[in-house]
């Protein structure tokens, strides 16, 4: 009888062990539902307020961390967009630069040096996240998708986090900070290796008047311009 016993009570417990693993494993499944939605309600308000832009401006600065020496290096400037395909760097800091982009090439012109640079703006981009791709994120992430793993990576008050994984398996990670306000990319933080990238950007004009003439190279003849690959 007492064998008969302790068998239904070592049963019953093993029963209730398997539920309490049952509802662990269907919580920890609701979480990873809730997550997916999470990031593709958030990816696709960011589409329809990229929809909305026509013409950008953006402030930011780019901090870039050398772990194993400890310097710091800052970049400051400006981005003007016009849809469909025009960007125009206006390069503050560290060296005053002036970068055009086409969708085709990059030209980058250089005062101090006298020298306008053209290369194919995909050679230079080369899967590097730039300010340029984050601010367009909301128009750009179905292609970074393709050679990226792009998932929910939590939030705070003012911000949904999402996290960018290159498929390349190079120890590279990226946090993308999404203002729950205006589903625009607020901040950056990209690691790989020994150095951590800080993007910011400090403010954002949607549809200014901007005139076409300043996507365009406009330079004397003294400066030499180079036209590589």
């Amino acid at each position: 009888m007492k064998k008969e016993v302790f068998l239904s009570i070592s049963k019953l417990t093993f029963l209730a062990g398997l539920v309490v693993l049952m509802e662990i494993f269907v919580f920890s499944l609701g979480f990873a539902q809730t997550s997916t939605d999470k990031l593709s309600s958030l990816l696709l308000k960011m589409e329809e307020a990229d929809k909305k832009i026509n013409t950008l401006k953006a402030d930011y600065t780019q901090n870039i961390f050398f772990e194993s020496t400890k310097e710091k290096q800052e970049i400051s400037g400006t981005i003007y967009l016009k849809k469909p395909g025009s960007i125009y760097i206006d390069k503050k800091t560290p060296q005053k630069q002036h970068i055009y982009i086409d969708g085709k090439n990059i030209t980058t012109y250089t005062p101090d040096n006298g020298q306008a640079i053209i290369n194919k703006w995909k050679d230079v981009i080369d899967d590097d996240f730039t300010p340029v791709t984050i601010v367009s994120f909301g128009n750009s992430w179905r292609e970074i998708k393709k050679t990226n793993k792009i998932s929910f990576g939590g939030e705070d008050e003012k911000h949904i986090i999402v996290r960018v994984e290159s498929f390349k398996n190079n120890g590279q990670t990226i946090k993308i900070y999404i203002s729950k306000a205006t589903m625009y990319p607020c901040k950056t933080v990209l690691k790989s290796g020994g150095t951590k990238v800080e993007i910011i950007f400090k403010s954002y004009t949607v549809n200014p008047p901007l005139d076409k003439n300043i996507f365009k190279l406009n330079v004397s003849n003294e400066v030499e311009v180079i036209k590589l690959n």
